[in-house]
């Protein structure tokens, strides 16, 4: 049985937190496959196509491990709402892909620029709808509840984000609550919800949340410096796309604290619009400054308290899996 999704080419095929849950992550897929079919055949052409260009599955790994890792649950149940938190993932990067007017993403054509900007909203919304349907049929309350409020948060996160492009002071203050809120968040309510599957304590659920808070965390804060050190080809996206759309991430931040003395970097940023050119010269001061090492740091920081959080618990095949996946999260490179 392979794992078709996954992209050997980043060191993730047959790694320990994939092989633990090899045949769980196969079911998933499956049941994605399925879940996403419609009598309407550009909805399923669409989500087709998301699904095939690939991914890390992440999110669904995470609810999965988490509810092994405190015991034994109902396994159909975990397969449909780790398919349901992969859904909301991929319309969560439909619409993103839309609002940043994005043409490519892992080396294809994004949803809006084969269908259309206008199918591809309302393909999201598919898969959104999609999801919260699997929820409300296979979940709990509780469950329910947590993604729920998730989405809602992640949400205004994004709204957050765009209305604050361009704005330097907004990044400076706002910057760790985008990130919380469009990433770490939801990683966070996957995990929580995998250990309530499993019925765990009130304590176990605290600790699988803030292990996936934390994870999120550094996933995110990666992910920022790979915008400006990144390999494109492997990431997936123009390096530097995030200075060029007004995004003013932690390594710029950095920068900005620590290599500015003379106040230029912070009157550029100011302008609000930066052109590819800027972009490429304030990357260049930036690397300088060992701003992407600052925080790498920082990202490995959240890892470390993230696999504290799994002290709680049993070690198990699938704790040990949450930590390489954690280990993973700093180590990629794309």
């Amino acid at each position: 049985m392979s794992i078709t999704f996954l992209h050997s080419d980043q060191g993730m095929l047959g790694s320990n937190w994939t092989s633990a849950i090899a045949d769980e992550l196969e079911s998933i897929e499956l049941t994605i496959r399925s879940v996403i079919n419609s009598s309407v055949e550009v909805a399923s052409d669409l989500s087709g196509r998301l699904l095939a260009s690939g991914g890390k599955r992440i999110r669904p790994s995470l609810l999965t491990l988490s509810a092994l890792a405190c015991g034994e649950c109902d396994r159909e149940r975990m397969t449909y709402l780790a398919a349901a938190t992969e859904l909301v993932h991929m319309a969560s990067l439909v619409h993103d892909d839309v609002i940043d007017e994005t043409r490519e993403r892992r080396g294809s054509a994004t949803a809006g620029a084969q269908f259309g900007n206008k199918i591809s909203v309302l393909g999201g919304d598919y898969l959104l709808s999609k999801a919260f349907h699997l929820l409300c049929v296979h979940g709990n309350p509780d469950i329910l509840k947590s993604l729920s409020a998730t989405a809602v948060v992640m949400v205004e996160s994004e709204i957050l984000q765009a209305s604050g492009e361009g704005d330097l002071s907004l990044w400076e203050s706002e910057y760790w609550r985008i990130i919380r809120g469009k990433t770490a968040d939801f990683m966070a309510s996957c995990c929580e919800c995998g250990a309530m599957l499993a019925d765990a304590d009130v304590n176990q659920c605290q600790a699988m949340r803030e292990y996936g808070l934390q994870l999120g965390l550094a996933f995110q804060i990666t992910d920022d410096v790979l915008d400006i050190a990144g390999n494109s080809e492997l990431t997936g996206k123009e390096t530097g796309a995030d200075l060029i759309n007004g995004k003013f991430t932690l390594p710029v931040l950095m920068a900005l604290r620590d290599a500015d003395g003379d106040g230029s970097l912070r009157k550029t940023l100011s302008k609000g619009h930066i052109s590819a050119c800027e972009a490429e010269k304030i990357t260049a001061i930036i690397i300088e400054s060992g701003a992407l090492e600052t925080a790498n740091s920082a990202a490995a920081d959240c890892v470390e308290a993230a696999i504290k959080q799994l002290s709680i618990f049993p070690q198990s095949i699938y704790t040990d899996a949450l930590k390489s996946l954690a280990e993973f999260v700093i180590s990629r490179n794309g």
